[in-house]
């Protein structure tokens, strides 16, 4: 009986040990996901603006998220419903309503607008600063005629194999040096963007923000074909994944990491990625200087946070297109990506 007793332990022990090993390893396989992720960011973006993240909050610092479940998330979807923020159930789950009242809430506290109500934006939402929405005015659509649109650049509406910008020029001949390092001597983008990112820098610096970089403008189909072959080339040897795959599977992959050829806005030459050396981006007073502000100089922020479905992109802080005042204080106003907007005027048109 005692043998028996011995060897259902050792039995149990044995299965405990499997278990936790198999859970080591996939925290392990999540990890290097993440990180490989990472160094994508960093080989196609000078300075990266997320750094890998850690998978679980630490006790000491609060992180409420998509998917918390808690008397916490119950707590914070209150407080929003009683500011006005938020207009769902008050069930403790943390879904894209919370997520979108948590990003409305930040943007009009001035916070970092990521959906995740962490340590700076649940102090703010207890505190006295913490105010009730303010509904702006709806925006009027703009009276414009349809070569007057912006050029829309995504990976369903391809640029032509011949375009090329007619008035592009280097950075260098109309910046002011002090405005701005341009990561690469003889970068270039159309006269018209340039003209209004010396005027938005003008403005950075007189705001006392006076650290920036052009990390890119223009790039031709070329260096962006080279871009996206290179992806797909560590996708299909296996030096990403770890597993050889097929030409198709590894365009497929491929295309969530970089904009396949002519699908970049960079070859417009009216986007820029603009970046602080050394740091990362999102995280730095001139990402929030340019969320703000851009805006008031013609440019938007192409891919902003909870528009991916619609962009096709994951969210880039520092990527800038410039498109004309009239669209892009209205884009603003109306809270609405490029293909939205463009939307709106075909809807108005027809």
């Amino acid at each position: 009986m005692k043998n028996k007793q011995i060897s259902l332990f050792s039995a149990i022990l044995l299965i405990a040990i499997i278990v936790i090993l198999a859970v080591s390893t996939v925290f392990l396989m999540q990890t290097d996901k993440i990180n490989k992720q990472y160094e994508v960011e960093k080989a196609i973006t000078p300075t990266p603006s997320l750094a890998p993240p850690q998978l679980y909050a630490k006790a000491t610092e609060p992180l409420l998220r998509m998917g918390s479940i808690s008397n916490e998330v119950k707590d914070l979807q209150q407080k929003l419903k009683d500011l006005g923020y938020y207009d769902g159930d008050i069930d403790g789950q943390f879904g894209s309503g919370t997520k979108n009242a948590v990003i409305l809430f930040q943007k009009q506290h001035e916070l970092t607008a990521d959906g995740l109500a962490g340590k700076s934006t649940l102090n703010m939402l207890y505190s006295e600063k913490a105010h009730k929405i303010v509904v702006t005015p709806e925006p009027i659509l703009p009276d414009v005629k349809k070569e007057e649109l912006p050029m829309l650049v995504n990976r369903t509406t391809p640029i032509a194999d011949n375009y090329a910008p007619d008035d592009l020029i280097t950075i260098s001949s109309l910046l002011d040096e002090k405005l701005a390092i341009i990561k690469d001597e003889g970068e270039k983008a159309s006269k018209v963007a340039v003209v209004a990112l010396s005027e938005m820098l003008k403005a950075a610096h007189a705001d006392g923000l006076t650290t920036w970089q052009i990390s890119e403008g223009y790039r031709t189909m070329e260096e962006q074909k080279e871009l996206f072959e290179k992806r797909k080339a560590e996708y299909e040897s296996g030096e990403e994944t770890g597993n050889n795959m097929s030409a198709e599977e590894a365009t497929k992959n491929a295309t969530k990491d970089v904009a396949p050829p002519n699908t970049s806005e960079h070859q417009t030459g009216l986007a820029f990625d603009i970046t602080v050396p050394g740091k990362s981006f999102a995280d730095t007073k001139q990402a929030k200087w340019l969320s703000k502000n851009c805006w008031e100089y013609g440019f938007i922020i192409r891919y902003q946070l909870g528009k991916e479905h619609i962009t096709g992109f994951n969210p880039e802080p520092w990527h800038i297109r410039y498109v004309g005042k009239q669209h892009s204080i209205f884009m603003r106003d109306a809270d609405i990506a490029l293909e939205e907007y463009l939307q709106l005027q075909q809807n108005k048109a027809n």
